[in-house]
């Protein structure tokens, strides 16, 4: 059954003042499976002796009259615009919701912030089951900066969802990147987690499409993640000026070599090394951050430093990390001492790991996937990269497996003295140009 809205407008005469202003009052009726009927203020005044009740207009041309019209219009206009949007995303709707619609209530519709909470609250009971604490912390710290965008850019404090386009969400990029100077990879962050939520938003019903389909986030700069060679040696090789840095130092080489992150080697135990039938030592774990097994081969380098820091921790554990920021920041001030003109964080070590230490060395990527713990081949062509001295080499082998194979005949004779004579070359002409000569030789 079709579901149709009418609007009655009335003045409340018993509210009348001394100025002969009455109070507009509206009474909407919603016909369909459900009918239904609510009353609401239209929040302003008008003259008793200028109301047309069959017209439900203000009569004559005065300037209250043509004020009082213009705003009536209006409110007409919005409760049929949020009629339309609630029976979009609803099959039955009711004259009470059409109404607190219109009046933007935000305890009787769905906002954007109380959305977001929502979100957040649920998100926080899966923290340490299939999502984690970081993640978690991520989603606040956006809740928290699109509270003060929305203060800032519409003076609200929340907003309700059906209102979030791709306006505001041009406008809050613009925010992000000209008042609070994010970098770009900080901005797409933010983005993607308030696009997450809008897809929730979308689940429930709340909208019909997420408005983030046409919106194309600027993408930031490419950046180097893994050190070169030379890089790595210089590294490796310098003495640092501090025990702690010296440690940082250590840690950093063990992940360089193993493509293990800090969370995983933060948690590895006596029983995560397992020994193979050839005495080989390896590691097996799996990832906290997708749970998929990640099985490494310790080489001479992580050996070394397993044994160096062997029972030093407290807790157990093979490795006594410092935490991650502390580390970070013993990196960016090793970087400069050892004359790397970018800073270094932790982890462009397992980068590192992917493209200087495997691929670069004739590893298979599909290898590289494995050791690293990837679900799939495309988030490993992101760590792992093609450098240079890789292209290098696989072109000496090529060129090594295929000499000799091929022979070009005749190559040793001398080169040809023929010549294209373009004089004696004979143009034909189309029938375009044959026809504008005729009618130039008969005219």
């Amino acid at each position: 059954m079709k579901t149709e809205m009418k609007v009655l407008l009335y003045i409340k005469r018993s509210g009348q003042d001394k100025d002969g202003l009455s109070p507009l009052m509206g009474r909407i009726a919603v016909r369909g499976k459900n009918n239904s009927i609510a009353q609401f203020s239209c929040k302003f005044k008008v003259d008793v002796r200028l109301w047309n009740a069959t017209a439900q207009r203000c009569t004559g041309k005065s300037r209250m009259a043509v004020m009082a019209n213009r705003e009536i219009e209006r409110t007409l206009l919005l409760l049929r615009q949020r009629f339309n949007e609630l029976k979009d995303i609803k099959e039955v709707v009711s004259a009470e919701e059409v109404k607190n619609a219109y009046q933007g209530l935000a305890e009787s519709q769905d906002t954007i912030m109380k959305l977001f909470a929502e979100h957040n609250e649920e998100y926080a009971l899966r923290v340490g089951v299939n999502r984690s604490a970081t993640s978690y912390y991520h989603y606040t710290n956006t809740y928290r900066h699109l509270a003060t965008f929305l203060k800032d850019k519409y003076r609200l404090s929340d907003m309700p969802v059906k209102q979030l386009d791709e306006n505001f969400i041009e406008d809050f990029d613009m925010y992000m990147r000209t008042v609070k100077r994010f970098m770009p990879k900080t901005i797409l962050g933010h983005v993607n987690r308030l696009k997450s939520v809008m897809m929730l938003a979308v689940f429930r019903g709340i909208i019909p499409f997420s408005p983030f389909k046409g919106y194309r986030p600027q993408k930031p700069e490419f950046k180097q993640m893994y050190l070169t060679e030379e890089e790595l040696g210089k590294f490796a090789n310098m003495t640092y000026d501090t025990p702690n840095r010296n440690f940082t130092r250590d840690m950093f080489l063990f992940s360089c070599w193993t493509g293990i992150c800090y969370c995983d080697m933060r948690a590895l135990t006596e029983k995560n090394l397992v020994k193979a039938e050839d005495g080989s030592l390896w590691i097996h774990t799996e990832r906290q951050k997708t749970g998929t097994p990640e099985c490494v081969r310790l080489m001479e380098i992580p050996l070394a430093i397993l044994e160096k820091y062997k029972g030093m921790d407290a807790d157990g554990k093979l490795l006594p990390m410092l935490t991650k920021e502390s580390m970070n920041r013993h990196l960016k001030k090793m970087s400069v001492m050892c004359g790397i003109n970018r800073p270094i964080s932790f982890h462009q070590a397992r980068h590192t790991f992917g493209s200087i230490i495997c691929l670069s060395q004739g590893i298979p990527i599909e290898t590289v996937s494995k050791i690293m713990g990837h679900k799939h081949i495309k988030t490993t062509q992101r760590y792992a990269k093609v450098t240079q001295d890789k292209i290098d080499r696989d072109v000496d082998r090529l060129n090594e497996a295929i000499g000799g194979k091929f022979s070009l005949f005749g190559i040793d004779a001398s080169p040809s003295t023929i010549r294209k004579d373009n004089t004696r070359r004979r143009v034909n002409p189309s029938w375009k140009q044959r026809a504008i000569v005729k009618q130039m030789m008969e005219g």
